[in-house]
């Protein structure tokens, strides 16, 4: 193949593009929330679940932030009784606070999950999972680039 001489239309994929995945059993999900995939199926952003931290680690270490709700959903009886439009993209979140509030210096490094609207600098324990990398710092919040290429390759 050489190279191109004019511009072309060229297919995408993702980066920014739209997900419509199955959400999990009674999730409640907000749109504009920070949304990710556990087990395949969509629910509102959270740290890792279970008794303890190493039950709390193995349960995060399953979570891919996949972007923001696009809608309102709430999951049915059942995982995938109901699907939810999800966008990549680099969204706007709340920053934590004290010794786990992400600063300039963290420009280009992950951030991690604390609910589906807050992000952090830190993973105790490894119970939260990879929201995605910072962009951006500034009293509004923190910028993150939140796509499931991000979240996979940064946990």
């Amino acid at each position: 193949m050489v190279a191109l001489t004019k511009g072309r239309k060229t297919a995408r994929f993702a980066g920014g593009g739209i997900r419509n995945l199955p959400v999990a059993a009674a999730a409640v999900c907000f749109t504009g929330g920070l949304a990710i995939a556990a087990a395949g199926f969509a629910r509102p952003g959270r740290v890792g679940q279970g008794v303890d931290n190493a039950a709390k680690a193995a349960d995060a270490a399953t979570y891919r932030a996949v972007g923001v709700f696009m809608e309102d959903a709430t999951g049915g009886a059942a995982n995938g009784d109901v699907r939810v439009d999800i966008q990549e993209g680099v969204f706007l979140f709340a920053n934590s606070a004290a010794g786990d509030a992400i600063a300039q210096a963290d420009i280009g490094k992950p951030c991690f999950i604390i609910d589906d609207q807050t992000v952090a600098k830190t993973n105790p324990n490894s119970t939260r999972a990879v929201a995605g990398i910072v962009q951006e710092v500034g009293a509004d919040g923190v910028w993150v680039d939140v796509s499931l290429t991000n979240s996979a390759l940064a946990a």
